[in-house]
């Protein structure tokens, strides 16, 4: 074969190939996507209360296949997503993720915070104008009045004229009602009662699907037995020795360690215990099934949203801290009701017609007693004689007290006082974060002047900014050292900080054209929200500061 021929055969099998190519990209790519306009039936949102990112990689060999792996493998996984506020706590991880902002536009800055016109305090979702349906007891009196913006459950049921439905589960009241918003309906569970309840805000009257639910009495099935591990424990290697003096007791329990005697338990503590166990998570996934079955969820031709939050691993968590075999168990546990969960949805709606994201409402912080003992870095920040501080100091400069309360890492001023004295406001507060930052613990202070006028490029100076709400936050907001906790406590852990361990979240798309794949781009927990919304072709929350992330998602710049 001559040169020229041999060139022009080798010519043609070049453009066949990338003909080939080419037609390839096109049927895997856009044009397999369902149209633009089209949705999916059924969005599902799952929080898990305080699950860390690694717990998805830690525990990795104990998961079956067809639940987190399930996920992994053939969802779409952002592992380096962050809550972009601080501080973490469950009120406003929840309000983050369904707003699509952060405390500084939704107002949630905490599970309950200081109010300054009355000097009283708040719960995030109290509300004594409205009262209890479906028990006598109070755990009713709860709304999202205190949040400022919509929900992506509130833009869904504005866009469809109401027609869409969207319903938030969990045992928390903060988990189901602020995703929810201010026009879904929203159920948690009374834990004196021990039934789900939901408010006069949302009904006059529980549902007859939910009151056949809370017939079922399962707290009573699951207390019926001890709490054994899933798994024989010696193959939780991955956590530390059961009996060990950094976990937290049930009433009644000399030591930590199982199996854990439900029956005994609850007979001093009521049912209510299981919400303390991994059975808590199964409970809140029946609760699911039952409100997609009620509501026949994702049925019709508009775009439903169900919010299911999972308390029990906070609950966990904070008894237990992150190193322990229970926490361990309830993952694992936990991997298999959401396998089973997962192939229920295929196989009533289909996986090309959901939309599911997992994430969390923020992380956990190991136990400070164990670090102390492993020779890693930690602490105890002392609240109280930092306020003792924080007085003298104050009151040497100026001559008066301005100190008015000291709460959830942050200051409050007396302005009254301030004003009477003739001394300016942000004077006292620039000599109260010099004072601060010279406790031992205490990482970084910004002044609520700072705060309202200046502009950040650190990123924990810009999640305190974020996490500032200007007519609700305190004059001083201040942050501790990674590692250090606002307390004396010696077992289980806690949360609430800017640093990673308490920020990073586990975020997983699957279902609805969501290709397999991962990115490690930085991205923000507040970004959820417009990311749903561009997936069901709805507006924006009224709040809403996230960028979306379906770009990313698709491979797009």
């Amino acid at each position: 074969m001559q040169f020229n021929e041999l060139r022009s055969v080798l010519f043609t099998v070049i453009i066949l190939i990338l003909s080939l190519s080419f037609l390839t990209g096109c049927g895997s790519g856009e044009s397999e996507r369902n149209e633009h306009y089209e949705t999916p039936k059924l969005v599902v949102g799952i929080m898990v209360d305080q699950m860390r990112y690694d717990y998805i990689y830690r525990y990795w060999d104990h998961y079956g296949e067809d639940g987190i792996k399930r996920l992994v493998n053939e969802g779409f996984s952002f592992d380096n997503a962050h809550f972009d506020y601080a501080p973490t706590f469950t009120g406003p991880g929840h309000a983050s993720v369904y707003t699509g902002t952060t405390p500084a536009v939704h107002g949630i800055i905490g599970n309950s915070w200081f109010l300054k016109d009355t000097g009283g305090r708040t719960y995030v979702t109290g509300d004594s104008d409205v009262s209890t349906v479906g028990s006598d007891s109070d755990e009713g009196e709860m709304s999202p009045k205190w949040m400022l913006s919509t929900s992506i459950s509130d833009e869904l049921r504005l866009h469809n004229n109401m027609k869409s439905k969207a319903v938030g589960i969990a045992l928390k009241d903060r988990g189901a009602i602020l995703p929810a918003g201010f026009s879904g309906d929203a159920y948690w569970f009374d834990y004196t009662e021990i039934r789900m309840i939901s408010s006069s805000f949302y009904m006059d009257e529980l549902p007859g699907w939910v009151n056949e639910f809370n017939n079922r009495d399962l707290p009573a099935v699951y207390v019926s037995e001890p709490w054994e591990t899933l798994l024989p424990i010696e193959t939780y290697t991955e956590s530390i020795e059961d009996d060990n003096p950094y976990e937290g007791t049930f009433r009644g329990q000399d030591n930590p360690v199982f199996p854990h005697d439900l029956p005994a338990y609850a007979e001093i503590a009521g049912n209510g215990i299981f919400a303390n166990t991994p059975f808590g998570d199964s409970y809140t996934f029946e609760m699911a099934y039952a409100a997609i079955e009620g509501e026949k969820l994702g049925r019709d031709g508009h775009t439903d949203l169900l919010a299911v939050s999972f308390s029990s691993p906070d609950h966990i968590g904070h008894r237990y801290g992150p190193a322990s075999k229970e926490v361990q168990d309830t993952y694992i546990r936990f991997d298999r009701e959401l396998a089973r969960f997962l192939n229920y949805l295929d196989e009533n709606f289909g996986k090309d017609n959901i939309l599911v994201f997992l994430t969390s409402d923020h992380g956990a912080a190991h136990n400070p007693e164990y670090l102390r003992d492993l020779g890693l870095p930690t602490g105890n920040y002392n609240r109280s004689e930092t306020q003792d501080l924080l007085e003298d100091g104050l009151t040497a400069i100026y001559g008066f007290n301005p100190v008015r309360s000291l709460r959830s890492n942050q200051l409050f001023l007396d302005h009254d006082a301030i004003r009477a004295n003739r001394v300016r406001p942000e004077h006292v507060q620039r000599d109260a974060a010099e004072i601060l930052i010279s406790v031992n613990g205490v990482a970084g202070a910004l002044t609520a002047d700072a705060l309202r006028n200046g502009t950040f490029t650190d990123s924990i100076h810009q999640k305190i900014q974020r996490g500032y709400n200007q007519s609700r936050s305190g004059d001083v907001l201040y942050w501790l050292e990674p590692q250090w906790f606002t307390s004396s406590r010696s077992v289980g852990t806690t949360h609430g900080a800017p640093w990673s361990y308490d920020t990073r979240a586990p975020l997983i798309w699957y279902g609805w054209d969501i290709p397999s794949g991962s990115s490690t781009r930085l991205v923000g927990i507040s970004d959820i929200a417009s990311t749903v919304a561009n997936f069901i072709n709805i507006p924006y929350t009224s709040g809403n500061t996230g960028q979306p992330m379906n770009h990313i998602i698709y491979g797009k710049n």
